[in-house]
């Protein structure tokens, strides 16, 4: 049990590791760079909401990726669902961290929840959003979102549904992220669902968007920090019981975030 909660611990370490490789010199509050940001060249440093804009990659264009989908509120909907039925799950959302810790079954779903999405169309399509409505990005943005996924296999399901919750200091900027990421990076996204499960499930999804600043080699070198650590972890973990869900996780956790950093660094 003790090794379970080390090896969760080091998996939510790594996370922060590219957390910080995605701000360096001053967008994480407490960090040595925001610290560094008191030298005058550092605050000199350019901001950005994605390494995207570094490396000099165009937008992409949403419209064949979006089409189908369609607006109930400040939700996006997508295919031939019960309106009431979805809303009411979506009311109902619930947190899949709780889930798994009570059953097991449920740790494949808390795992799609909590990966990056390494290159996949999800990952890319929230770098994309950040880029088109993320211009000043002079806050963070945290992007919370009930998501409703239908099943369309004993084993699986898709999001049909999906609403964006914001916090009420939140900018426009942040509300437009938000519903560009609900639109094009959960609407349609394919998730596991325990066979015995029903046939719609809300869960509670999100994440938090910092702002990138820095140079293309300083951005650079923290990528290849992170790169680093996952590999580290990674050797580590292929070590330990194969059969354990927890250690499963944590593997498949460091591959989609070491695929993430690797995607970035070869732009």
């Amino acid at each position: 049990m003790q090794r379970k909660r080390l090896l969760s611990i080091a998996a939510g370490l790594v996370s922060v590791c590219a957390l910080v490789s995605l701000a360096v010199y001053g967008a994480l509050p407490g960090s040595r760079g925001a610290r560094g940001r008191r030298d005058g060249e550092a605050r000199a440093a350019p901001v950005y909401a994605s390494y995207l804009q570094v490396v000099g990659v165009k937008p992409m264009d949403f419209d064949r990726v979006s089409k189908g989908s369609r607006r109930d509120g400040a939700a996006w909907v997508q295919g031939e669902v019960d309106l009431d039925l979805v809303r009411a799950h979506a009311d109902a959302a619930q947190d899949l961290d709780v889930l798994a810790r009570s059953d097991e079954k449920w740790i494949p779903t808390q795992t799609w929840k909590l990966r990056h999405g390494g290159a996949s169309p999800f990952a890319v399509a929230k770098e994309h959003c950040s880029m088109q409505h993320l211009v000043r990005m002079e806050h963070t943005c945290k992007n919370d979102v009930d998501v409703v996924v239908e099943r369309t296999a004993p084993g699986l399901g898709r999001v049909v549904y999906a609403r964006p919750n914001l916090a009420d200091d939140a900018d426009d900027e942040c509300h437009a992220y938000a519903d560009c990421v609900a639109r094009n990076a959960w609407l349609g996204r394919e998730s596991p669902l325990p066979a015995d499960a029903g046939p719609l499930h809300g869960f509670k999804a999100g994440d938090v968007h910092f702002p990138v600043q820095g140079g293309k080699a300083e951005l650079r070198a923290g990528f290849q920090d992170g790169i680093d650590l996952c590999k580290r972890n990674l050797l580590a973990l292929s070590r330990l019981d194969q059969h354990d869900p927890i250690i499963t996780q944590n593997i498949t956790l460091n591959a989609d975030l070491l695929e993430q950093l690797e995607w970035l660094m070869s732009l």
